[in-house]
């Protein structure tokens, strides 16, 4: 029997009918996402929508592993707050999306679809088989679709057709059966590919020949090819529904308008002035076919170019919370403190703002990867439909530095820069309390107030004269500092681990098992010195985190280590700590202790043996080469 079960360390898509029709909700693995707040399921017509079609290298890269991965460079995408629409694509038949996508959409208030694709002789026959037993496949997607958590899917038939009735009949059933489940929430998109006679013939516009699954969907994505008089017919066609045809540009460029990459903005020109919406097919590109290590400042380039087209959505509920954190870096932070190792994992992306005049600053952070730097002047943070309540009391919390006064400004209907931390009197809100004090290197500012009226909240926004870096935000209404997380209940004991040799390697795999979790998210840090106090943060090791109530891990042992497969001799055992620390849904135990790892209510030690494994030289404290992510590298071996 394989120590990591593949299921337990990795999403993956279903490739054909069989397996398709063999899976099951009660063996498959459970992702541990958030939902979609409801504010977000509302149509706002006033603008184009934006819709962002992922598909890198086939997809299921360092992305599928639930605990993420040790690459810094992995692809991340981090424009949330100009999209509408996220789809997770490969060319398996089922593509689910990955529950680090799912989280890090959602966390950003966007909808995330998975794909269904059938393509040329073999999609044919797949085809065919599928109209055999519609009812039963389509349950089975319904299913799929409510088990992951994520938003619906994209269609995408790229072969000819012979029963187009039963075709039609599994585009509006899929639908209906997922509007059942929630009418405002789940969406199909049809791709233009086959035609209402069965052929495949891609019409780069909206017309009589494929209108059907226009009228039967959430709307059509246009296929990549399209010329000018293609935008003027979809939008007569599409008539009062012309904000649903979304209008393909390849960045790849392969018969695109403008030929694609940091010529895009071309075809978004074209695209504007019919008011049609946009969907952007791969922008991986940005990373996959330039230097990765200079991604930041190629995908900043490339969505500049982009940005007189699109327009910032608003954040429509409390509470804010965000630690500007991507989902990777070079350094993972906790309090400030610098642990210096290489991670990715989009489960930890933050809800990232989008703000003119700044940067994101990897050598600085308060939690995760990084923190947000705006430059000296006065920077909009987020933008805001924000219903408040004068009956309710509100919190606000700023980590942040700056060597400059700092002055934070609230903008709302009828009213402009009203500042929160002033010492006088305003017209708008009342300071019921307010503390400051330090954190490590890092600055807190929290107040409690409340609004003299009530009123809808526009912006907001921070100015001084130099730098500000900001670690984390927090507004929230009082009453949501009350859920507080309950302890995880942690037996010392379940725990199973594994010890194996591979060209000449030791390794050292384990498995700790959690319950009672109600976290935000755990994460989990190893002493990577034997015999030092684990309260040192230089001598922790960022391992991962996660919600689920399995962690699996493996370290690569250096040339200390040995293999003891007598236990004869008597060198000493190798013993290490780990520390598992929880944070809270309102990251309370992250800004109320002065030390991360002092409070005993979310802070956990875990010490263990492993009577296996032997140190040559028990003066030296190190035992590791490298922590091992790719865990499906261990299925080939047993136990």
């Amino acid at each position: 029997m394989n120590f990591f079960d593949t299921n337990l360390v990795s999403c993956r898509p279903l490739s054909n009918l069989a397996d398709l029709l063999k899976w099951s909700s009660t063996t498959a693995q459970k992702y541990s996402v958030s939902s979609l707040n409801s504010v977000y399921y509302s149509i706002d017509d006033q603008k184009p929508k934006f819709l962002v079609c992922h598909d890198m290298k086939n997809n299921y890269l360092g992305d599928k592993f639930f605990q993420g991965s040790n690459s810094s460079t992995e692809y991340s995408f981090y424009h949330w707050n100009f999209i509408d629409t996220f789809i997770y694509f490969s060319h398996h038949f089922i593509t689910i999306p990955t529950e680090s996508w799912i989280n890090a959409a959602h966390e950003n208030n966007c909808r995330i679809l998975g794909t269904i694709i059938t393509e040329f002789e073999n999609g044919e026959k797949l085809c065919n088989q599928i109209f055999q037993n519609l009812d039963t496949i389509i349950d089975k997607l319904v299913e799929i679709t409510c088990h992951y958590g994520f938003d619906g899917w994209l269609i995408n038939i790229e072969n000819k057709i012979n029963q187009m009735e039963k075709l039609e009949y599994f585009v509006q059933n899929l639908r209906q059966k997922l509007k059942k489940c929630n009418d405002k929430l789940y969406q199909i998109i049809w791709y233009d590919s086959v035609i209402d006679s069965g052929e495949l013939k891609w019409q780069n516009e909206l017309n009589c020949s494929n209108e059907k699954f226009f009228h039967n969907s959430d709307g059509i994505f246009l296929n990549y090819t399209w010329k000018d008089h293609n935008l003027k017919n979809s939008v007569e066609m599409a008539k009062e529904r012309f904000r649903d045809v979304f209008v393909g540009i390849d960045v790849f460029g392969r018969g695109c308008y403008g030929n694609g990459g940091f010529n895009t903005s071309q075809a978004m020109q074209k695209i504007h002035n019919t008011d049609l919406s946009y969907a952007l097919f791969a922008p991986g590109w940005i990373h996959e076919c330039n230097d990765e290590t200079q991604y930041f400042e190629n995908n900043q380039k490339f969505w500049s170019l982009l940005g007189k087209f699109t327009q910032k959505r608003t954040i429509r509920h409390l509470p804010i919370l965000s630690s500007f954190s991507h989902a990777s870096g070079k350094n993972f932070f906790i309090q400030g403190q610098k642990l210096t190792n290489s991670w990715n994992n989009l489960n930890l992306q933050s809800l990232i703002p989008l703000v003119d005049n700044s940067y994101w600053d990897f050598d600085d952070g308060f939690f995760g990867a990084n923190c947000l730097a705006l430059e000296a002047g006065t920077n909009s943070l987020f933008d805001l439909d924000l219903v408040v309540n004068s009956a309710k009391v509100f919190i606000f919390e700023l980590i942040f530095k700056t060597d400059a006064e700092l002055k934070i400004l609230m903008d709302g209907e009828g009213f402009y820069d009203v500042q929160l931390n002033s010492d006088t009197d305003n017209s708008e809100l009342i300071i019921l309390k307010k503390f400051e004090k330090r954190i490590h290197s890092w600055k807190s500012m929290k107040f409690f107030f409340k609004f003299k009226n009530d009123l809808k909240l526009k912006n907001i926004k921070f100015t001084t004269d130099r730098c500000l870096k900001l670690g984390l935000i927090r507004f929230f209404q009082e009453q949501d500092e009350i859920n507080k997380t309950k302890k995880i209940k942690l037996n010392p004991f379940e725990m199973d681990y594994s010890v194996m040799k591979m060209e000449k390697n030791a390794y050292l795999l384990v498995k700790i098992y959690l319950s009672k979790l109600s976290c935000k998210f755990y994460s989990v840090f190893l002493n990577r010195k034997l015999g030092i106090n684990s309260s040192k943060d230089e001598n922790l090791c960022y391992i991962g985190s996660s919600k689920k109530e399995q962690f699996n891990f493996c370290l690569k042992l250096n040339k200390n280590i040995f293999i003891d497969h007598t236990n004869e001799s008597k060198n000493d055992v190798l013993k290490f700590s780990l520390i598992i620390h929880e944070m809270d849904k309102m990251m309370d135990n992250l800004v109320n202790n002065e030390k991360i790892f002092s409070d005993s209510n979310s802070t956990h030690d875990l010490n263990f043996d492993f009577p296996l494994l032997k140190l040559h030289d028990s003066n030296n404290l190190n035992f590791m080469d490298q922590i091992v992510y790719d865990l499906e590298f261990f299925n080939t071996f047993s136990k």
